[in-house]
């Protein structure tokens, strides 16, 4: 499985992008993740965990559900 870390990583990497969803970064993650490792299990307890982190450090808003990158000052 993926680390905290990398699941970090890869959220705000798809983040950069533009604004998604939460159930968007799951497809997203899990589609690079499948290309690289064994998934096992749900991804979406920890994309929600990740992202609960990243907005308290502020490094991703989350506006009613959509998830962007904080916007840089």
């Amino acid at each position: 499985m993926a680390s905290q870390d990398q699941i970090n990583f890869l959220i705000v990497n798809e983040l950069a992008a533009g604004e998604k969803g939460v159930l968007s970064l799951i497809v997203a993650l899990r589609k690079t993740l499948g290309r690289s490792e064994q998934i096992k299990g749900d991804l979406s307890h920890s994309v929600k965990s990740a992202l609960r982190k990243l907005v308290a450090s502020r490094t991703v808003v989350d506006d009613d559900g959509r998830y962007s990158l904080s916007p840089k000052k």
